[in-house]
């Protein structure tokens, strides 16, 4: 039988009792000398058998401790231990804002074991009234958190059962906020791209190298910031897409946590190579800032990004170096690119991911496949739409084979890909 007195990891006092092969806590605070007089007197207790029992089904468990240690061990301690399932840095910071933010303050020393479908309730009720979270994504995203806590709990036996199951299962199935069609507001048409990389080019020549990778390759703005000079062949074309820069300048895996192999365009090449020093270490960074570090992403999207789209587009467009990736996505599809390349190079998980965000950009012409199976054995090639072709876009694959870009033998499918263009984006 002992009292003894424990100071955590934040620094508040705890007098731990042994008792009869039990072991209880009793929270003190901050304050050392009052942690060491009441464990005296717990002590004294102890000797003259006066100390009451107390079960530890009585003794509360605060949410906002609870809350606190499973953010350490779930979310902290595995990204200082670099384990392979770790979060990455965003995500990690998304979960203790949740949990500062909005939590804490909500449920505070409220009983993890009293919290009942109805408390849920109310916090989305307060999160809807206030404002804060601002949107539903955001409000989803931190009832995500608040389930993964009482999972927690309920893995570690402190509860029988999640009552946010009970609450999402009392208030059905609604509209789901995970992934949903990009906005075409967000995507810019073949002829907008053009223009931006053009003023890129004349204007923020310096930038003009990242913003092109980032156009051509569909790469995150992480990962492009991450690239180094190993990891580039401009023999065989081919970058290798291995790790990420957070926002904090903080280097990890990817998204996915693979690594890919990126083809690289001609144009791109031709840049790589006269940007390319003739000697670089194996840490020398294809994009680095002025002092030779990585640029931090937040950094290049206020002090160049921005100002590129409004010189390019105007004040009205809100296009993000992220929109890159999704006009990458939507100009593949809508050129008919091979499905599978498309989603390899620009590292989605899955080709299903791919179609249900980019799949409305893919040609939309629906006649001319039903002779495909009795076709004899050879390549398969899309439907030319039954359309009247621009003079502009003959005039167009005049002057690509004229420089050698396509030969007679492509004539065809040059047409078809600026057809689908034509239709999409005029």
């Amino acid at each position: 039988m002992a009292a003894k007195v424990r100071r955590d990891e934040k620094g508040v006092y705890w007098v731990v009792i042994h008792f009869h092969g039990r072991r209880m806590k009793k929270r003190i605070g901050k304050d050392k000398r009052l942690a060491e007089e009441v464990a005296k007197k717990i002590q004294a207790k102890l000797v003259l058998g006066e100390f009451p029992v107390e079960t530890p089904e009585r003794c509360p468990i605060p949410f906002n401790e609870f809350a606190w240690r499973w953010l350490t061990s779930e979310v902290l301690l595995p990204r200082e231990r670099g384990l392979d399932k770790a979060l990455a840095a965003n995500t990690a910071r998304s979960r203790e804002q949740s949990v500062r933010v909005h939590l804490v303050p909500c449920f505070g020393e409220m009983d993890i074991r009293e919290i009942r479908v109805a408390d849920v309730q109310r916090f989305y009720e307060h999160c809807l009234e206030t404002g804060r979270p601002r949107s539903q994504r955001s409000i989803e995203i931190v009832l995500g958190v608040l389930r993964l806590i009482l999972a927690h709990a309920q893995a570690q036996e402190i509860v029988s059962s999640n009552v946010f199951d009970a609450w999402r299962a009392v208030r059905g199935r609604g509209r789901g906020t995970g992934l949903r069609p990009v906005d075409k507001a967000k995507v810019l048409t073949a002829k907008e791209l053009h223009t931006l990389l053009s003023v890129a080019l004349n204007h923020f020549r310096e930038h003009f190298g990242l913003v092109l990778f980032l156009a051509d390759t569909g790469c995150r703005i992480g990962e492009a910031l991450a690239l180094r000079w190993a990891d580039v062949d401009l023999d065989a074309g081919m970058v290798e897409i291995g790790r990420s820069v957070d926002h904090l300048g903080c280097v990890g895996p990817t998204k996915t946590r693979k690594p890919r192999g990126v083809e690289l365009s001609t144009r791109l090449r031709r840049t790589l190579a006269d940007r390319r020093p003739d000697l670089f270490g194996d840490e020398t960074l294809v994009f680095p800032s002025e002092v030779g570090g990585f640029i931090l992403s937040g950094n290049f999207r206020r002090r160049v990004f921005n100002r590129l789209v409004r010189k390019t587009l105007g004040q009205g467009r809100r296009i993000t170096p992220h929109s890159l990736r999704h006009t990458f996505a939507s100009l593949h599809l809508a050129r008919g690119t091979n499905l599978k390349w498309i989603q390899e190079t620009g590292g989605w998980a899955s080709a299903k991911m791919l179609l249900d965000v980019y799949g409305h950009f893919m040609p939309t012409e629906m006649r001319g496949f039903a002779d495909r199976i009795s076709a004899p054995d050879g390549p398969y090639a899309a439907p030319t739409p039954a359309t009247e072709i621009a003079p502009e876009l003959v005039s167009d694959v005049n002057l690509l084979e004229s420089k050698g870009i396509y030969g007679a033998g492509e004539r065809t499918r040059t047409v078809d890909l600026l057809i689908t263009n034509q239709l999409l984006y005029h």
